[in-house]
């Protein structure tokens, strides 16, 4: 028998997008671009900043981008409703503008100290200009008030640049280039064993050890951007042929994920509340005057406050939020709350939930038992499941056939992507995409050609290449289908790409250089909670909602994006560095994960052959997947779906479990005794929860700002 999609839904998808429109026919302006543009610096600069001078919560480290939706909440909560004030007549416009303008003065005078670099005097400076914008806007009738659209694409903007001002990119990027000569002794051995295989031209030395990165300068010392511009150039073209292929792939995978699977997306659903919040004729965005939001925000608002004031106050009280029970053996289990994680869970498929919680929980009993058993692998993991290294090639495995399944269920959205890309078949197939899938096709096998060839340029096999990049992005692919489909807001691969490689395949095949190379391949493919894809293929589910012609401009708005936000947030930490020393921000970026990697090559160059032992588990992971795969599509009872069974074992999911878990009881006693009206309503209490703890994190950032408090870090997933 032939699946395929009924005649019917075929007709409602193809009319679906006009349904969602009828409410909202304006399209993007110059208003949205040019905020988004401010605000994608302004994140970029910001959370640097935050978690390096500040040291407060992280707001760009995992797929949940806090950063973005703090600035999100801030611009439709507080911006917009001012900027729909003021464009109600010119009396709001003036007292608004001479409000601000006294307040920036009177903050500021005598100009004299005035810091070019400073987060706070940038912000306050755009909401002047804001205000003195509005004042010839008013006077033709118009405003810097944003509707859907121009909403909506600020919004990709912000996640795009979540991808790559921090844990992302930039914060890996730029000490991984200089870590090697700084941290060079005659203990490790890095200069006489590694220096012969580096690819210098894309290394970062001045002369003189990069001290002056690592040490500072003081605030009168020079940049040497001299020694930063070639070595820049060569990453920035491997760095977009990247970004391309990963914005392309999520174009091609759209539709499939969205119209035919129906993926849930629930890391979006909170913007995608403020989106539709958002009326032309009404002051404050819906999604504010909403009781049980506040009564959900309420709880991570004063729990994480009092965290927050104990740090300023030691005898304020403050509930724990995390525990550790013990399981079986040498197996713990970590209980933590986190209420984003508990927002996001509530909103996915029961079946997904139980399939996350089950299988992690089998993997501490499957732990334990290799280790009764004595089955022990060699290898020495960094990120995955490094304290059982079998079985993050189990996972892996299981996550390529994940991909690989997907891809074959998506033959017929595939087979029209190819045709329409060799100018055949329906032209409305493509329509709705912010690229034609030509051009996506194109920037997909040009982007990841170009990865290959610039590894292969570096000293890397062409074949050895060819397999890491392929790897890398069915990796990617895996992840971001995770993290559509189960919300989970920290997670990262059980198995790298580089380490698969390396260790899979041994350093013989791979060769010096090519160990060398996948090693700084940490900077973009190893520790990282978040990545373009990812972000990209959430912003995608924003702009389902906007109108067709708009949104072919996001395409362009969101490379801009990624732009500003490696740019801005290398320009930040460039003074930041250069001023106070690189070892007195970030321990774990200027010194932990450089270490780690060139360690890592050090520990590879000596001939290994293919781990034989780790292939057998990837292989085992791949079948049991495979198994699983078939069990939920032949038998609809089967209460496990198989989305859990590749990533029970990775670290992060000691911190998440358990509020899926908790979530899924929740739901479960929801639905069973309110029923779906009920699950409906009480979304808006998860929803709260969720901007409840972004708030929190964000607005003790700006407090810490002010008081000049250093190590207030809340919430972290």
């Amino acid at each position: 028998m032939k699946k395929e999609i009924p005649e019917f839904y075929r007709r409602y998808l193809q009319t679906r997008q006009q349904a969602l429109l009828s409410q909202e026919r304006r399209g993007l302006t110059w208003r949205g671009l040019g905020l988004g543009c401010f605000l994608s610096f302004f994140l970029a600069i910001g959370d640097p900043y935050g978690n390096m001078i500040i040291r407060g919560s992280y707001m760009a480290l995992d797929f949940s981008t806090p950063g973005a939706l703090f600035l999100f909440l801030v611009l439709t909560g507080a911006l917009n409703a001012l900027f729909k004030l003021a464009g109600r007549g010119r009396k709001h416009t003036l007292l608004l503008a001479g409000l601000v303008s006294l307040a920036w003065a009177w903050h500021y005078w005598p100009f004299t100290s005035l810091d070019p670099y400073s987060p706070g005097l940038i912000f306050s400076t755009f909401l002047l200009g804001c205000a003195l914008l509005n004042l010839p806007l008013v006077r033709r009738g118009t405003s810097l008030a944003l509707n859907r659209a121009d909403l909506i694409l600020v919004y990709a903007m912000l996640l795009m640049v979540s991808a790559v001002c921090s844990m992302g990119l930039s914060e890996q990027l730029l000490p991984m280039l200089t870590a090697l000569f700084y941290y060079a002794s005659p203990q490790n051995k890095w200069r006489e064993k590694l220096f012969p295989h580096l690819p210098h031209r894309a290394m970062v030395e001045d002369g003189q050890g990069n001290r002056a990165f690592y040490e500072g300068t003081g605030a009168a010392g020079a940049i040497p951007y001299g020694a930063w511009a070639e070595p820049l150039l060569w990453w920035g073209l491997f760095l977009g042929a990247l970004y391309l292929s990963m914005v392309c792939i999520a174009v091609i995978l759209r539709r499939q994920w969205m119209e035919r699977e129906r993926l849930p997306y629930p890391i979006t659903q909170a913007g995608l509340a403020l989106v539709r919040g958002e009326e032309e004729g009404r002051l404050v965005n819906g999604f504010f005057l909403r009781p049980a939001m506040w009564v959900g925000a309420a709880f991570p608002l004063v729990l994480g406050s009092l965290q927050a004031l104990q740090r300023y106050y030691p005898a304020t009280p403050a509930l724990r939020l995390q525990w550790q029970l013990p399981l079986v053996g040498h197996q713990f289990l970590q209980v933590s709350i986190s209420f984003a994680m508990l927002g996001f869970s509530y909103l996915i498929n029961s079946s997904i939930a139980m399939g996350i919680w089950v299988f992690h929980l089998l993997s501490k009993i499957e732990k334990e038992a290799l280790f009764l058993t004595g089955m022990r692998s060699e290898v020495k993991l960094m990120y995955g499941v490094s304290d059982a290294p079998l079985l993050g090639y189990q996972g892996v495995g299981g996550l390529l056939i994940l991909v690989l399944g997907g891809l074959w269920v998506s033959r017929e959205h595939l087979g029209q992507v190819l045709r329409r890309a060799l100018g055949r078949g329906n032209p409305e197939v493509d329509a709705g995409e912010i690229l034609s899938y030509r051009k996506a096709l194109l920037g997909t096998v040009g982007g990841m050609g170009g990865m290959v060839l610039w590894l292969w340029f570096m000293g890397t096999p062409l074949w050895i290449s060819l397999v890491f990049v392929g790897v890398a992005m069915l990796i990617f692919v895996g992840v971001t289908r995770i993290v559509a489909e189960a919300g989970l807001a920290a997670l990262r691969s059980p198995l790298t790409a580089p380490d698969l490689v390396i260790q899979g395949l041994g350093s013989t095949l791979v060769g010096p250089a090519g160990v060398v190379n996948l090693s700084l391949a940490y900077i973009w493919a190893a520790d990282i909670r978040i990545f373009a894809l990812a972000t990209c293929a959430n912003a995608l589910k924003l702009v389902e909602e906007m109108d067709l012609r708009s949104r072919r401009m996001v395409f362009a708005a969101m490379l801009a994006a990624l732009i500003i936000g490696a740019g801005g947030a290398a320009w930040m930490i460039f003074h930041m560095a250069y001023r106070h020393g690189g070892v007195n921000l970030n321990a774990w970026f200027f010194n932990g994960a450089p270490r780690a990697a060139y360690d890592n090559a050090l520990s590879h160059l000596a001939p290994q052959g293919v781990d034989w032992q780790g292939l057998g588990f990837l292989g085992g992971g791949a079948m049991v997947m495979g198994l699983l795969l078939w069990a939920r599509q032949r038998y609809p009872w089967w209460p496990l779906h198989p989305l859990g069974f590749p990533i029970g074992a990775e670290s992060m999911m000691d911190y998440v479990w358990f509020n899926v878990f908790f979530s899924w009881l929740v739901k479960g006693a929801v639905l069973r005794y309110g029923g779906a009206a009920l699950y409906q309503r009480s979304q808006a209490f998860f929803l709260g929860m969720i901007a409840g703890q972004v708030l929190c994190n964000g607005l003790w950032l700006c407090i810490d700002y002010f008081t000049g408090k250093v190590g207030n870090s809340i919430f972290w997933i």
